[in-house]
């Protein structure tokens, strides 16, 4: 029987009532007061998400640069120091073991996974080090991660630390100050809004937890859980791995082709990507909303007329669009912006249209 992880934020979040629920192995807070009014203080104001539960490896070493080449799809040799970028662990076939984002620091390289795949990634990592002089480290458990996104989000955090978060770019990072602990601060985000992440020392997280979340009150500032984590992230058209992401989808079939670069030396499902690219695809992920009422969720049964053409990745009501919306595998004859298809709800087809993605993008920052 594997062991329920639990984060040091667990005992809070029992005590404020939160409502607890399984997830990829760990128990984490689904919300506090509800999905939607979480969902919208992030979309107003500001929302502080619990991320201790997602994998940190630390990649040390002078091969450091080079085995994380041959690891990922995207290029960190041409990627800046204080630079974080998105890309892709696949295995030879071209399938996503984990899609992960990468900071490069002056001496080592932080490597941040999903949740379900933290100990695939590792062992993967090992498997592959061979004869590259790196050091593999999970520092995932003496490593604290917090996130506060929102419109309010940097107004709020720069109360608690000197650096200039105004000069912070769009997936830079700086090691500084938060309170009294060091931390990487990152601008990156997975809700559609302006945000940051946190890096710290571990004991440090519940005491800036608690610091982010009092002097955030007066500007709105609420605790957020997976549900509406869910939402943010399916408005903003950000794929989820188990659900839109998966070892029998490609990057390409899923259309983040940017984050790939075939023309760097060998990396791991490299030659399976380049024949992909070099061919038509059979399916793509696509964005839909549905033009009635009714709600999609995940394994829907996606029609065209009476042709099944795929099924539906990820799908939810849409508190800020007041609709439901969705993302699926079609087949690519199908998933051109405009084209109708059918979801099918309890054997029953619901009208519903391919839109261009996102579903939602930022409208202000502070």
């Amino acid at each position: 029987m594997v062991a329920i992880r639990h984060t040091s934020l667990y005992t809070w979040h029992v005590e404020h009532r939160a409502k607890i629920t399984a997830f990829s192995g760990w128990e984490m807070p689904l919300y506090y007061t509800s999905i939607t009014a979480e969902h919208q203080a992030v979309r107003n104001q500001a929302g502080l998400f619990d991320l201790c539960y997602m994998g940190r490896i630390r990649v040390k070493g002078k091969d450091r640069i080079k085995f994380l080449n041959y690891m990922t799809t995207n290029d960190i040799e041409g990627l800046g120091i204080g630079k974080v970028h998105y890309a892709f662990i696949c295995n030879p076939q071209g399938g996503i073991i984990d899609d992960v984002t990468v900071y490069k620091a002056e001496d080592y390289c932080l490597v941040v996974t999903n949740a379900v795949n933290r100990d695939t990634v590792l062992s993967w990592f090992h498997q592959h080090q061979g004869k590259h002089a790196v050091d593999i480290e999970d520092a995932g458990f003496g490593l604290g991660m917090l996130s506060i996104q929102g419109p309010k989000a940097q107004s709020i955090l720069q109360r608690v630390t000197q650096a200039p978060l105004n000069d912070l770019n769009y997936y830079d990072f700086v090691i500084t100050q938060v309170s009294h602990a060091e931390a990487i601060v990152s601008r990156t985000g997975y809700t559609g809004e302006d945000g940051f992440e946190l890096y710290f020392g571990a004991l440090y997280t519940t005491t800036l937890w608690e610091k982010l979340l009092h002097i955030g009150t007066s500007d709105g500032l609420v605790p957020v859980g997976l549900g509406a984590r869910d939402t943010l992230r399916l408005e903003a058209c950000m794929p989820l791995f188990g659900n839109d992401l998966t070892s029998s989808t490609t990057p390409l079939e899923a259309g983040l082709s940017k984050f790939i670069k075939l023309d760097k030396k060998a990396f791991i499902g490299k030659e399976a990507l380049v024949s992909s690219s070099n061919s038509e695809l059979s399916k793509r992920l696509a964005a839909f909303q549905m033009l009635d009422r009714s709600i999609p969720r995940q394994g829907y049964e996606i029609r065209h007329q009476d042709n099944t053409i795929g099924n539906v990745t990820s799908g939810t009501f849409s508190p800020t669009l007041q609709k439901g919306i969705g993302m699926g595998y079609v087949h690519n004859l199908h998933s051109k912006v405009g084209s109708s298809i059918l979801i099918m709800i309890q054997g029953k087809p619901h009208p519903a249209e391919i839109i261009k993605r996102p579903f939602y993008k930022r409208r202000h920052t502070e």
